[in-house]
């Protein structure tokens, strides 16, 4: 489609031919047209850009023609010029209603057709460039919506991965029941936790959070998860080989934390927070080691809820950093909370957080309740809360309990 090619509908063949003359000796092809009808035919067969036609015609009339071709759904514009003798304004408010760009009128005066072709051939090259500029969008928005179907399907089997590496749900190992809960913002999340059998009365767990968000932020925390494994095999931060003793004994919470920090310094700016601990079922002691994360809860028999530690330095921020340890007892009965600052952070729409004492609140009412229906009411608690079922943040829960019955459940 060019403006270089024009139909020229006029029933009057002198004045056509006129008209023709003057548009072919300024470089334009011309396709007359001896009426509205005919010019109907043509445009239905041809890609024209611009058409000059006569207002009065046989058969179909200009002002028709316009309505025609404004209603036509052509693949390009198609730029209208009227050519009348009619001069009033309510007229001209007609044709422009049918659709017409532009107006000559008769007699047409050459220097007046010249200046009214360039206008509507740059109008149409304007059209063309547009009509150029979208088709490369839409084969642009193509392109992305391939690649994001694809990355979105990357994030999927990502997803999957890092869900395959938590524990199983509520299990019981060595008298200690567990339950947790996982709640990514986005299809990862920096956050990751476990728990597991060290050797045959003790157990590891810890509960971990990345700077950031996104796919950065899981990377680092399924590293991690890979790192933090009780399999010796590994070169596990857990557990030591002892030359004298040819067994492994069990490196101390803090010292675990320490390493993590030593191994884990410049990481692309990035750090993490982290609780781990240390659960003995022979000794009922429980010990573990807070790094820049929120304070876990105790929850034991008869007592107030205790809130255990007041922070420390998060991991790869600063070397040689020195973490302490937290002792306490762990009887039957007693319960031990975990959670990600994604649960006292996690605002409602009027920018309030749910914050600690409300957390420690719903904590004391459901000290009693089974830990799968303390931590899925807390979840719905969160949501109602948010006043949306999604975070702004990754959400994590792990609750451990010690309980009076021997049997384990792997």
């Amino acid at each position: 489609m060019t403006a270089k090619r024009i139909l020229l509908a006029d029933d009057d063949p002198i004045t056509r031919a006129i008209a023709a003359s003057f548009i072919r000796k300024w470089g334009y092809e011309v396709i007359e047209a001896k009426d509205g009808r005919q010019a109907l035919d043509i445009l239905s067969r041809e890609s024209i850009g611009l058409v000059i036609s006569d207002w009065v015609m046989p058969y179909v009339s200009g002002i028709e023609l316009c309505r025609q071709i404004r209603a036509a759904n052509a693949d390009h514009y198609t730029y209208t010029i009227l050519c009348t003798s009619k001069g009033e304004k309510a007229d001209l408010i007609e044709g422009m209603e049918a659709g017409a760009d532009d107006f000559l009128v008769k007699p047409i005066s050459q220097a007046e057709l010249r200046v009214r072709l360039r206008a509507g051939e740059r109008v149409i090259d304007l059209e063309r460039g547009l009509a150029d500029r979208n088709h490369d969008l839409n084969e642009i928005n193509g392109r992305l919506e391939k690649a994001y179907e694809r990355i979105k399907g990357d994030l999927k089997a990502a997803s999957w991965m890092q869900m395959n590496l938590l524990p199983s749900p509520s299990q019981t190992t060595l008298n200690i029941a567990s339950e947790w809960r996982f709640r990514p913002s986005s299809y990862v999340a920096g956050d990751i936790l476990n728990i597991f059998k060290l050797d045959d009365h003790r157990l590891a767990f810890y509960l971990l959070d990345v700077s950031g968000h996104g796919v950065p932020a899981a990377m680092l925390s399924v590293t991690l998860s890979m790192v933090l494994r009780p399999d010796s095999m590994h070169g596990s931060p857990m557990k030591q080989h002892n030359p004298h003793t040819g067994l492994y004994d069990i490196v101390s919470s803090a010292d675990v934390v320490g390493n993590l920090n030593q191994s884990f310094q410049g990481k692309d700016d990035q750090y993490f927070t982290i609780i781990y601990g240390l659960l003995d079922s022979r000794s009922r002691e429980l010990t573990l080691t807070q790094a820049g994360h929120p304070s876990p809860v105790l929850i034991q028999r008869g007592k107030k809820l205790t809130v255990l530690g007041d922070g420390g330095p998060p991991v790869g921020l600063w070397p040689d950093m020195k973490y302490d340890t937290i002792h306490t007892d762990f009887n039957p009965g007693d319960r031990l909370m975990l959670y990600s600052d994604g649960v006292i952070e996690c605002a409602n729409p009027g920018g309030e957080l749910f914050g600690e004492e409300r957390l420690l609140h719903y904590l004391e009412k459901t000290r009693t309740e089974p830990l799968s229906k303390m931590l899925g009411g807390l979840e719905l608690e969160m949501e109602k809360w948010r006043g949306a079922d999604e975070f702004d943040d990754d959400v994590s829960l792990l609750a451990l309990e010690f309980t009076d019955n021997q049997q384990e459940h792997p």
